[in-house]
C-alpha cells in the first residue's frame, strides 16, 4: 500500500521544522550565559530595600523635624516680631555681618581660641591617661579627683582665671583647655586599663622594654578609647570657647551674641545661634567619623 500525501509531507525533512536546517540555528554565547546565569533571588531585593529604608526613614523623620521646626520658628516670628525674628530676618543679619567682615573675622578669632585649647587638651589628656595605666599608685589615687574636677562648672572658676590671667588669650585658653581635658583624660585611662592581661605577659615573657609595651601593646589599644574621648572633647571645647568669650573677653562670635543681645537684636541673636549649631553639628560629625575609623581598630584588637 502507498502512503498518503498527508504521511508524506508530514515525514519529510523539507517541511519539518524541527529537522529543516535553517529554522534551528545554533544557540550564541550570550543566550548561553544567559540560559545558565543562576536566577535573580529576592533575598537581595529584600536585603537592599531593608538597607535603603534603614537609611531613607531617617533622613526622612530629620527632613521632616527640620521644616517643622523651621515652621514653628516662622511662625513665632510673626506672631511677635520684636522677641522672635523670622529666619528670613536671621538669614539677612548673617548675610549683612558678612558682608562687612565682622562674622569671617569673629569666625577666626574662636576657630583659633578652639583649636589652641583643643590641641593642648588632647596632648595633655591622652599623656596623662596613659600615664594613669601604668601607675597603679597614681590611678587609685587621683581617679576621684578627675570626677571631682570634670563636675566643676568652669563658668564658677571664671573670676578666679580672670584674676590670675588677665583678659587676653592664655585666660580664655585655659577655659578651653579645663573643658575638654578630662573627659580625654578619662576615657585614655579607660582604654589603657582595658589592656588584655595576656598582651601585657607575652610581652614581659619576651622582655620586651617599657617604650616597646607602649608602642606595641598600649598605644594600639587605646587610641580608639582617646578617638572617644576626643569626640566628647570637641563638643566640650566647643561650648568653652563659646564660654570664655562671655565672661572673659567679649570677642569672636561669643562676642558677638553678648553684643547682640545687650542691644536686643533678636534677629543677630537668632542667626548666630543657629550658626553655632550648625557649626557643632559638623564639629561632631566630624568627630564621629574619626571615632568611627578607629572603632574599626579597636574591634580588631580585640
Amino acid at each position: 500500500m502507498g502512503t498518503s500525501p498527508a504521511t508524506h509531507s508530514a515525514a519529510s525533512p523539507d517541511t519539518h521544522p524541527d529537522t529543516h536546517p535553517d529554522t534551528h540555528p545554533a544557540a550564541s554565547p550570550v543566550a548561553h550565559e544567559a540560559a545558565s546565569a543562576p536566577p535573580a533571588t529576592p533575598v537581595n531585593a529584600r536585603r537592599l530595600t531593608a538597607a535603603l529604608r534603614r537609611r531613607l526613614i531617617p533622613l526622612a523623620i530629620s527632613t521632616l523635624g527640620l521644616l517643622a521646626g523651621l515652621g514653628l520658628w516662622q511662625w513665632a516670628g510673626q506672631r511677635d516680631p520684636v522677641l522672635f525674628a523670622t529666619p528670613g530676618r536671621s538669614l539677612s543679619a548673617l548675610a549683612t555681618l558678612t558682608e562687612d567682615g565682622t562674622l569671617p573675622s569673629a569666625l577666626l578669632s574662636s576657630g583659633r581660641l578652639l583649636v589652641v585649647g583643643l590641641a593642648l587638651a588632647i596632648v595633655a589628656g591622652v599623656g596623662f591617661g596613659l600615664l594613669l595605666s601604668r601607675a597603679r599608685l597614681l590611678r587609685s589615687s587621683t581617679d576621684w579627683l578627675l570626677f571631682a574636677l570634670q563636675s566643676v562648672p568652669i563658668v564658677a572658676l571664671a573670676p578666679l582665671i580672670l584674676s590670675a590671667f588677665g583678659f587676653g588669650l592664655p585666660a580664655k585658653t585655659l577655659v578651653v583647655f579645663l573643658t575638654a581635658v578630662f573627659p580625654i583624660a578619662v576615657n585614655t585611662a579607660e582604654g589603657a586599663h582595658r589592656v588584655p592581661a595576656t598582651l601585657l605577659e607575652v610581652a614581659r615573657t619576651f622582655r620586651s622594654s617599657e617604650w616597646r609595651i607602649w608602642k606595641d601593646v598600649l598605644l594600639p589599644h587605646t587610641v580608639p578609647y582617646a578617638m572617644t574621648g576626643v569626640r566628647q572633647g570637641i563638643a566640650m571645647a566647643f561650648v568653652g570657647t563659646l564660654a570664655a568669650e562671655f565672661f572673659l573677653n567679649a570677642s569672636g562670635v561669643g562676642g558677638l551674641l553678648l553684643a547682640a543681645s545687650t542691644r536686643f537684636d533678636s534677629a543677630t541673636v537668632l542667626g548666630l545661634t543657629l550658626l553655632v549649631s550648625v557649626l557643632a553639628v559638623a564639629l561632631m560629625g566630624c568627630g564621629r567619623a574619626v571615632e568611627g575609623y578607629f572603632a574599626r581598630w579597636r574591634e580588631a584588637t580585640s
